[in-house]
């Protein structure tokens, strides 16, 4: 596999995050960053910055999605920070934000969703938060269709689907708390609940030959595998450290899935962040909760999964810098690039074979896989 970087972008503040979309309509995909300043960025595919937009100043932006939510031909931009606003921008064709709706929360958003969870053929905006909610809102206008409560914030949410019934739809969700509870897409009807002692962080679930099952953990370091329709618990694995990432795939099989930890060791600023040793792991786990593969010593920030000719590749970059491909089958590491900054993200271009990357520092870096994952 050949990579070549193409270009180096940088900026005065810490980039948390990018997506890559025809935003304003003009034929030409662009560039979204967000940044920890709270300040958007609408970049080129040839790294010119085209735009940039003050959002929430000087409080960063967690999460951003790129969706048409009102069904009339343009995306929208669906944005949430620390400051607990999430807010709806349409954008013109110079890039100005034109605000659709916002919604208060009264802490710092954890997550955002999009999905036609109650079967009316509106793609709703599901979005949770540290102030203990998950909400269900109306795309049209930010109004509450229906939400919950914790005892602590909500830190994963996940949408499941029952593979009897494709139209019967829940939302997975664990909390700081310790609880993981599922909700019924249609009113938000508690369903049932699990109590743990220690802060979930991670929930996923997965079609398997022992039927439907929730794979969750958080800080305990245990990975707990319960079947969804009686919570038996079916399997459990130890971890160095917490469980910070579930994600089942392909969809909409989902009967494998990708499980990482996570160390805080870079905490301890004696040791520069290049010296330090991860005992984070990341593993592969099949339909049959056989563990295909297994890496340690990677402390993954983000992790992406690309399909090509029924062959699947992951993309992940990490505390250190490191920018990632491994193939999925094997576990095997293709190609492994580091760059001295904490990375925070990492997206594929398909059409263009373009790999970016952003970091810590303000920089995004571009690279173009000459042989596309063959």
């Amino acid at each position: 596999m050949k990579v070549t970087k193409l270009w180096k972008f940088k900026y005065k503040a810490s980039i948390l995050g990018i997506e890559i979309a025809d935003i304003n309509g003009n034929g030409q995909s662009e560039i979204i960053a967000y940044t920890k300043t709270g300040i958007l960025l609408f970049i080129s595919l040839s790294g010119k910055i085209l735009h940039e937009e003050i959002i929430s100043k000087d409080m960063p932006l967690w999460h951003l999605k790129i969706c048409d939510i009102d069904d009339d031909g343009r995306f929208e931009l669906i944005l949430g920070g620390m400051d607990g606003i999430l807010r709806i921008f349409k954008c013109s064709f110079t890039y100005n934000l034109e605000l659709f709706w916002t919604h208060k929360l009264n802490s710092s958003i954890s997550g955002i969703l999009i999905d036609d969870i109650n079967n009316d053929n509106i793609n709703e905006v599901i979005v949770f938060s540290l102030d203990k909610t998950l909400r269900v809102l109306n795309p049209y206008d930010g109004k509450l269709v229906w939400g919950q409560i914790f005892e602590d914030g909500v830190g994963d949410a996940k949408i499941f689907i029952n593979d009897k019934n494709i139209h019967k739809k829940e939302i997975l969700a664990c909390g700081n708390d310790g609880t993981i509870r599922s909700f019924d897409g249609i009113d938000g009807k508690l369903l049932w609940f699990k109590k743990h002692t220690n802060k979930m962080r991670a929930i996923a679930y997965m079609n398997t030959n022992k039927g439907q099952l929730v794979i969750y953990g958080g800080d305990d370091k245990k990975l707990r595998i319960i079947n969804k329709n009686t919570q038996e618990e079916i399997k459990t694995k130890e971890f160095n450290n917490c469980i910070w990432k579930c994600i089942s795939y392909p969809s909409p099989i989902f009967n494998n899935a990708l499980v990482s930890s996570y160390s805080f060791a870079y905490f301890d600023e004696s040791i520069p962040l290049e010296k330090t040793e991860f005992t984070s792991q990341l593993i592969c786990l099949d339909q049959f909760l056989d563990i295909n593969w297994e890496l340690i010593g990677y402390n993954i920030e983000f992790l992406n999964i690309i399909e090509k000719f029924e062959k699947f590749y992951i993309f992940a970059v990490t505390t250190k810098g490191e920018l990632l491909i491994i193939e999925e089958q094997t576990g095997k590491i293709l190609f492994n690039n580091i760059y001295n900054s904490c990375a925070n993200m990492i997206q594929f271009l398909t059409k263009n074979r373009l790999l970016l990357s952003c970091f810590d520092d303000g920089t995004i870096i571009t690279y173009k896989l000459d042989e596309y994952l063959d």
